[in-house]
């Protein structure tokens, strides 16, 4: 079993988070009420451009703008 998280793991990169990160975070949190890791991570992906964020959280599904890809509905 452990095998297959590596094999998942290997896919996911680290992104750098530049001030404006934190920033774009702060507004999308006080937004939308998301949680701060919720935003970050939003503002994040947003930042670099990613082509989906997964997630099963709607109101980070609203605040995405079509980014979000709920993972429990697939």
């Amino acid at each position: 079993m452990q095998h297959y998280y590596e094999q998942g793991l290997e896919h996911f990169v680290q992104l750098p988070m530049p001030e404006q990160v934190f920033v774009q975070g702060a507004q999308l949190r006080a937004r939308f009420g998301l949680k701060t890791p919720d935003a970050l991570h939003l503002a994040t992906a947003q930042h670099h451009g990613c082509e989906a964020l997964w997630t099963h959280d709607q109101r980070l599904a609203a605040a995405s703008h079509g980014l979000a890809v709920n993972v429990l509905g697939m």
